[in-house]
C-alpha cells in the first residue's frame, strides 16, 4: 500500500513538472474547467426557475446537488478520466506491453499515470456553491457531516472508477472503441439527478441507473440532514461489488491480450 502511495506521489510531481513546462495549456484548461463548472450551476438554476420542489428536493438542495456534481466531475477528471481517454490508443498501438512488464500493477499505472491539475479550481467552485447554499438555508455545518459527505463521495468515486475500468477493459478485445469514454461521460451525468427521480418513474428499465443516482444524492443528503432510507448501505454495496468485479474483469481480459510486439 505504501509502495503505491510513493509511486502516486512521484506521478503527482511528474505531472506538476509537465504543468510548469506547458503553462499556457494549463491556463486554457483552467478557463474551460471553470466554464463547465458554472454551466452546471446555471443549468439547474434555469431548470428549477418556476418550481420550488422536485421529487422531495427543494430548489436550493438541487443547486447543492449540482454543486456536488461539479466537485465530483472535477475529481474524476483530476484522477483518472484522461487516462481512460488514452486507453484505446495505448492498446491499439500495442503500448500496453510497457505497462505489463513494469514491477507494479498494470491497471493502477495505466489508469492513474496522468493527473489533471486544472480541475482543482472547479473543485473549489463546487464547494463554494454547496456550502453557500447550506448557509443560506441556515443548516449547521458540522465536522461529522462534512467528513461523512467526503467519505461517501469517495465511495462514489471508487464506484465510478470501477465502472469506467470495467467498460474500458472491453477495449482489449475491441481496440477501435475510442468513443467508449464519451458514452461513460454521458452515463456519469446521471449522478446529477436524485435517486427519487428514477423510483418515481415506475419504469423498471431505468433501474440500472440507480447506482449512478446514489453517487451524489447520498452525500448531499448527509449534508442537508435528509432522510437516507438505506442509501448509504446501497452505495457501499454497489461500490464494493463493482470495484471487485472491475479488478477481476481486468485480470481476466489480460489473458486475451495479444501483444503487438
Amino acid at each position: 500500500m505504501f509502495y503505491y502511495l510513493r509511486v502516486y506521489w512521484r506521478l503527482l510531481k511528474i505531472n506538476f513538472v509537465y504543468l510548469l513546462a506547458y503553462r499556457l495549456n494549463f491556463i486554457n484548461k483552467v478557463i474551460s474547467s471553470l466554464g463547465w463548472g458554472f454551466y452546471q450551476i446555471v443549468w439547474i438554476e434555469l431548470l428549477t426557475y418556476k418550481t420550488q420542489s422536485v421529487f422531495g428536493w427543494s430548489k436550493n438542495e438541487l443547486i447543492a446537488l449540482a454543486g456536488s456534481f461539479v466537485i465530483f466531475t472535477a475529481l474524476v477528471h483530476f484522477f483518472f478520466s484522461r487516462n481512460f481517454q488514452e486507453f484505446s490508443r495505448i492498446i491499439n498501438y500495442g503500448q500496453l506491453d510497457e505497462y505489463l512488464i513494469k514491477p507494479i500493477d498494470s491497471q493502477f499505472l495505466l489508469t492513474f499515470k496522468i493527473v489533471d491539475y486544472s480541475n482543482v479550481f472547479r473543485i473549489i467552485i463546487g464547494f463554494y456553491f454547496v456550502f453557500s447554499i447550506m448557509i443560506k438555508d441556515h443548516i449547521a455545518i458540522s465536522l461529522v457531516n462534512v467528513m461523512g459527505y467526503l467519505a461517501l463521495m469517495g465511495c462514489g468515486l471508487v464506484m465510478t472508477y470501477g465502472i469506467w475500468s470495467a467498460f474500458s477493459t472491453i477495449i482489449i478485445w475491441h481496440p477501435q472503441l475510442s468513443n467508449l469514454v464519451d458514452f461513460l461521460f454521458n452515463l456519469n451525468g446521471m449522478s446529477r439527478y436524485p435517486k427519487e427521480m428514477i423510483l418515481n418513474t415506475g419504469n423498471y428499465l431505468l433501474f440500472f441507473l440507480l447506482p449512478f443516482t446514489l453517487i451524489l444524492s447520498t452525500p448531499t443528503k448527509i449534508l442537508f440532514q435528509k432522510t437516507l432510507s438505506g442509501d448509504i448501505e446501497l452505495l457501499l454495496l454497489f461500490t464494493i461489488i463493482i470495484f471487485i468485479f472491475s479488478r477481476w474483469f481486468w485480470k481476466f481480459a489480460l489473458r486475451f491480450y495479444t501483444s503487438a510486439s
